[in-house]
């Protein structure tokens, strides 16, 4: 698939209907994932026939873009149900859901090829982001993951097998009733993340 007809499909994904501020629930913008699933394809061919968990899924933005590209197993996993049955609506292809906390997890070590996420940025539960990634990396062989760029000294200093892939830039919309701003830029690391 054109990276162009990429991003054109993303743009139909359904978002979240009643966003819950303290999961930290944005959408992620569909040029940005279309960049994210792109690169990991491309560059590093880490979705084709990969057993992949979306952590943190959300609607299935990730998920969706990780569906052009035939995974060889795809999971979706997310505390909110509301969300889990829009990414349900979202998807075509052949996946399983579970709603967990990622904390609770209970899978073998590195039993996932490929773990992608867009975690909550610790923002509302201190910490957050850190927390997924710790998960991520005991239960994935590689991490992609998407983090606010000023964590990014702290995150390459804790995790020796970090590498930024990209900086990237979004606007955020005004999604909840205290956002002051029509739309707020918010600059994110692209991180892919090895056991080291």
């Amino acid at each position: 698939m054109k990276f162009k007809d990429l991003k054109i499909e993303l743009s139909k994904i359904k978002n979240f209907q009643n966003v819950k501020y303290k999961l930290e629930q944005y959408l992620t913008p569909p040029d940005l994932a279309a960049h994210v699933i792109y690169t990991i394809h491309t560059v590093y061919d880490d979705i084709q026939n990969k057993k992949i968990l979306d952590l943190c899924c959300g609607t299935g933005m990730l998920s969706a873009a990780c569906e052009f590209f035939n995974p060889g197993f795809l999971v979706g996993v997310d505390i909110d149900s509301e969300a889990l049955e829009i990414y349900k609506e979202n998807l075509n292809y052949s996946y399983d859901l579970i709603k967990a906390d990622f904390n609770e997890l209970n899978f073998p070590d590195q039993f996932f090829d490929v773990v992608i996420m867009n975690p909550p940025f610790g923002t509302k539960i201190k910490h957050q982001d850190v927390k997924a990634l710790d998960k991520a990396l005991s239960i994935g062989k590689v991490v992609y993951s998407m983090h606010k760029t000023s964590t990014r000294e702290f995150l390459l200093k804790k995790y020796k097998g970090a590498k930024v892939i990209a900086e990237m830039k979004y606007d955020l919309p005004r999604t909840y009733d205290f956002h002051k701003k029509k739309t707020k830029t918010i600059e994110v690391d692209f991180i892919r993340f090895t056991k080291k």
